[in-house]
């Protein structure tokens, strides 16, 4: 590959790289990481062929050029659109300062990075909720095929259940199905979609002495109710330090309310919501056989214990 990439370099930045290494964990897309002429960029690439990889790679550059003149801290743009080479598409920004949370949250980095959460949804807002897409450089929404969040929340958990019941985590499964059966008529229908990360992880958010300098990875955008992203957030972090002795969740919410308004109906949406991105998020780890017996089984507790606080708070 790297007889591949030092062309691209030599195009885009008039110099060839001095050095080029692959980062290899946790990324939708091939990404390497070169050193040139003593700055530092990212180079991706999604794979020839795979229209849905090269969309991502799409939305994600045209999110961060968006994203240059407001508070939230983005990649400079080196290559303004993405580009054709011989096996596919490739993107190439700077890289930015700090390292990601990964396996090192702390109540201040959760709370400062809930803060621009909330700055991520204060940039835009939209009249329907899906996929975000880009014309001209202008975001647009593309509607979930299931005509509302709340359908397509419904038809995903109905996926999930299956998946955690393939998975060996058949009791999580069976329990998140009858929830949903019962409560999902209460999932909101009414809002005002905003801008969502939908993604927004301590793999996505880099830090520096626990401030916030970098945020990371918008292929997933999409149009969508604050509170969910919000929540799926507040859960990212958590798996993180799922045995923290200080609540994540709870710490996550007071940094975002800082910065974000939350009405009253949080309260209702967020044990629905919870349960809902957890239960996804897990299923994806085992589509991608990451779960060893033991998180199977702490997974399916918790799953289990956030159902029954569901129950236990409806009428």
């Amino acid at each position: 590959m790297e007889n591949e990439i030092a062309p691209i370099v030599e195009r885009e930045l008039r110099a060839s790289p001095d050095s080029i290494e692959q980062i290899e964990e946790g990324l939708l897309h091939e990404t390497y990481e070169i050193s040139c002429d003593g700055e530092e960029y990212v180079l991706q690439f999604s794979s020839e062929g795979d229209e849905g990889e090269a969309d991502a790679l799409r939305r994600g550059l045209n999110c961060y050029v968006m994203l240059q003149d407001t508070e939230v801290p983005v990649p400079a743009i080196v290559t303004e659109e993405i580009r054709a080479f011989d096996r596919g598409w490739y993107s190439l920004v700077e890289k930015l300062p700090g390292k990601t949370g990964k396996l090192d949250i702390s109540p201040r980095k959760v709370r400062n990075a809930a803060r621009y959460l909330a700055k991520i949804h204060d940039v835009r807002s939209f009249e329907t909720s899906g996929w975000v897409r880009f014309e001209d450089r202008e975001p647009s929404v593309r509607p979930f095929q299931d005509g509302s969040l709340r359908r397509w929340i419904l038809r995903t958990v109905e996926e999930t259940s299956t998946t955690l019941g393939d998975g060996g985590m058949e009791s999580a499964g069976s329990a998140l199905e009858r929830v949903f059966e019962r409560e999902g008529a209460a999932l909101p229908d009414e809002f005002a979609p905003v801008f969502c990360h939908n993604d927004f992880t301590p793999d996505n958010v880099l830090f520096e002495n626990e401030e916030v300098v970098g945020i990371l990875d918008f292929d997933r955008a999409h149009a969508s109710h604050a509170q969910r992203d919000l929540v799926k957030a507040a859960n990212g972090f958590w798996m993180h330090d799922p045995g923290a002795e200080w609540d994540v969740q709870t710490t996550f919410y007071e940094g975002y309310r800082e910065v974000g308004e939350l009405d009253g109906s949080f309260a209702s949406n967020e044990p629905l919501y919870r349960v809902e991105t957890l239960a996804w998020t897990v299923a994806g780890l085992l589509e991608l056989d990451e779960l060893s017996a033991y998180e199977k089984e702490f997974y399916t507790e918790k799953l289990l214990a956030a159902i029954d606080r569901i129950e236990d708070v409806s009428p």
